[in-house]
C-alpha cells in the first residue's frame, strides 16, 4: 500500500481549493493572518504547519480541514489564477 506524502497531498489542496475560490496567495494569506511566502511554502510542500492554521485556512476556503490532508484526484490547474 503506497503512503503518500501528507506535504504534498496538503500542498495541492490548498492550491486547489484556493484556485477554486479564485483567490492568489496573497488574497489567501491576507484573509488567514498569515504571509504570502508562507502560503507558497505550504503548496510547495515545506515546512509543518500547525493544526490551528490548516483549520483557519479550511475556514477562509469554506472547506472541512480533512478536506486539505485527504488524498484525492484533482484536475490539472493552471499556473496562476486568473488575475482580474
Amino acid at each position: 500500500m503506497r503512503i503518500p506524502n501528507i506535504r504534498k497531498v496538503l500542498g495541492a489542496n490548498v492550491k486547489y481549493y484556493r484556485f477554486l475560490i479564485g483567490y492568489t496567495q496573497e488574497q489567501l494569506a491576507e484573509k488567514c493572518d498569515l504571509s504570502p511566502r508562507y502560503i507558497s511554502d505550504i503548496e510547495n510542500y515545506k515546512g509543518n504547519i500547525p493544526i490551528d492554521t490548516l483549520s483557519t485556512i479550511a475556514s477562509v476556503l469554506k472547506i472541512d480541514a480533512y478536506l486539505l490532508i485527504k488524498e484525492q484526484k484533482h484536475q490539472t490547474l493552471p499556473k496562476r489564477v486568473n488575475m482580474k
